[in-house]
C-alpha cells in the first residue's frame, strides 16, 4: 500500500479513512439523528460538504450523503454508529469502507489531475467545501475540495490503476 507519493509541488498521501453511506429524506428528523451521532448538521445543498475534526460530511444527491471518518474508529464503533442511525426508520446507513482514499496537496495538484480528468477544477467551477462525482483516469471517483487539499476516493479495486495513471501523468 502506497503511503505517500510526491512530485514537483505535489504530495499525495494514501489515507485510511472509513466511510458510511447514508440515505434519507434530509428532513428535521434526519438532521437531528445525524447531528446527535456526529455533531454535524447535514449539508442541504447537493455536492456541498461540511467537516469538523472527526468527520467530513458531503451531500452526494437529493437523498444520499457520504460520511468520512477522519479519525480511525474500531469496527465496533462504526457498527454502533450505523446501528444508531438506522434506529430512525427514515434512514438507511451502511458501511462503505471498501474504498481507497488519497489526500492531494501542493501547488501543482490541479496540473496533474487535469491530465486525468475532463472535470473543471478551477475554483469558480469547483469551489472550496464542495465535492464532485466524476471520472478520474476512467475511474468513478468522489473528489472533495477542502481549503488547501483534495480528498479523492475510489473503490479499492481501482487503487493500483489510479496509482499507475497518476505516475503516467507525472512522467509526461
Amino acid at each position: 500500500m502506497m503511503k505517500s507519493f510526491s512530485a514537483k509541488n505535489l504530495l499525495i498521501e494514501q489515507q485510511d479513512f472509513q466511510q458510511i453511506l447514508i440515505r434519507g429524506k434530509g428532513d428535521g428528523s434526519f438532521a437531528e439523528t445525524v447531528n446527535k451521532e456526529i455533531s454535524l448538521l447535514p449539508p442541504s445543498d447537493n455536492l456541498r460538504i461540511i467537516s469538523n475534526d472527526k468527520f467530513l460530511f458531503g451531500k452526494q444527491s437529493f437523498d444520499q450523503w457520504s460520511l468520512l471518518c477522519l479519525e480511525k474508529k474500531s469496527d465496533k464503533e462504526i457498527l454502533n454508529l450505523i446501528s444508531n442511525m438506522n434506529k430512525n426508520e427514515e434512514i438507511l446507513a451502511s458501511d462503505y469502507s471498501n474504498t481507497t482514499y488519497f489526500e492531494i496537496t501542493g501547488k501543482n495538484k490541479n496540473h496533474y489531475l487535469n491530465k486525468l480528468t475532463h472535470f473543471d477544477l478551477r475554483l469558480k467551477k469547483f469551489p472550496v467545501s464542495t465535492m464532485a462525482q466524476t471520472l478520474i483516469a476512467r475511474i468513478d471517483c468522489c473528489l472533495y475540495n477542502l481549503e488547501d487539499k483534495y480528498i479523492l476516493s475510489c473503490h479499492s479495486s481501482f487503487e493500483d490503476h489510479f496509482k499507475d495513471r497518476l505516475q503516467d501523468a507525472i512522467d509526461l
